[in-house]
């Protein structure tokens, strides 16, 4: 999926001079972005358009003089904006910074991004080696805490704002810079339904837990996403409580909420240990009344077809909830002879 968002918009100044005539200058044009979302998106963010409500974000800008490109002189690139937070203007239905930026007489300017701005402390660049670091980024225990962090593509050697900005309603005229923004974590999602032949049972979800890495670095060094080995694992919850598994010709029922997780390798040993990355659904049954009592199941989050979970992917955990049948094994037991037998009679 992708996302714009822009920053846009062109002042005209006038100067007076002390006769009071008025002197038009040239259009000084303002710094506008505009912001596109990669692929598979508290809630992770979807949708084409940076919405209104949406997180803000933040910017890194550096200057080069006439004759020099980033590719070759980024370590010569001069701080103009140093992690400035954008946010919107509903006034002027615009994404901008709190203080107005314009464009230089000449020379370029290099532009790239993250979001959200929450995560600002977490964030730095480096000009020299083209390096975005996100330093021991911590995925929240719950969902409602969790950030959709996202990095934005380098746009580079650029003197003026690049495209039309397209808010959630309208069209405007105002130009920005166009900001790829790419999710860089992994959303884990678990789903529940029956398995065939169980209509008249009632199965419910009560729980699911999980055990997983938390932390990890993650380095963009010219558009190339990195992450670092996670670490740390911590105790998370998909906080969905009593969902009612469908039966099996349905679709699967989501249990609580998508997981903005750090990317990682999983791993899993035969039988499941403790530092094994793991889910545990605890589910109830009920038939006609009847209470059947509680299970809960230990599974590996590593399967056969995912060993870990990747940047800016979706993991759909669909769980098939089966019982055992009853089954009977019939047998007799065979007659035995009494002891002792009768007497012997003689009948004439």
């Amino acid at each position: 999926m992708k996302k714009y968002f822009i920053i846009a918009a062109a002042a005209l100044v006038a100067l007076a001079s002390c006769t009071k005539n008025e002197i038009d200058t040239p259009k000084q044009n303002q710094i506008n972005f505009s912001t596109v979302s990669g692929k598979a998106t508290k809630t992770p963010l979807s949708g084409t358009i940076y919405k209104t409500t949406d997180p803000t974000f933040g910017v890194f800008c550096y200057a080069l003089t006439d004759g020099k490109t980033w590719a070759a002189n980024s370590v010569d690139g001069q701080t103009y904006m140093n992690k400035i937070e954008i946010s919107y203007n509903g006034t002027d239905k615009i994404w901008e910074p709190a203080s107005v930026y314009y464009w230089p007489l000449s020379g370029s300017l290099t532009f790239t991004g993250f979001s959200p701005y929450t995560e600002a402390s977490k964030v730095a660049y480096a000009p020299a080696t083209k390096a975005l670091t996100v330093t021991d980024y911590v995925a929240a225990a719950t969902t409602a805490a969790q950030t959709d962090l996202m990095w934005a593509n380098t746009q580079k050697d650029l003197t003026d704002n690049q495209s039309t900005y397209i808010s959630e309603s309208e069209t405007s005229t105002l130009k920005g810079v166009n900001m790829v923004f790419h999710h860089a974590l992994s959303q884990v999602i678990f789903k529940v339904k029956k398995a065939a032949g169980l209509e008249d049972y009632t199965v419910t979800v009560n729980s699911i837990t999980f055990n997983a890495m938390s932390t990890g670095t993650l380095t963009v060094t010219d558009d190339n996403p990195v992450w670092g080995a996670a670490t740390v694992k911590a105790a998370y919850d998909s906080e969905g409580a009593d969902v009612v598994a469908p039966n099996n010709s349905a679709d699967f029922a989501q249990v609580g909420n998508a997981n903005m997780m750090v990317p990682q390798t999983l791993t899993a040993e035969n039988p499941l240990v403790e530092n094994d990355q793991k889910f545990v659904i605890t589910y109830s049954l009920e038939k006609s009344g009847v209470d059947l009592g509680q299970k809960a199941v230990p599974v590996a989050l590593k399967t056969a077809a995912v060993e870990a979970w990747e940047q800016n992917k979706i993991y759909n955990y669909n769980i098939v909830i089966d019982l055992n049948k009853i089954y009977f094994n019939p047998t007799m037991v065979d007659w035995v002879n009494a002891d002792p037998q009768p007497t012997e009679i003689t009948v004439q």
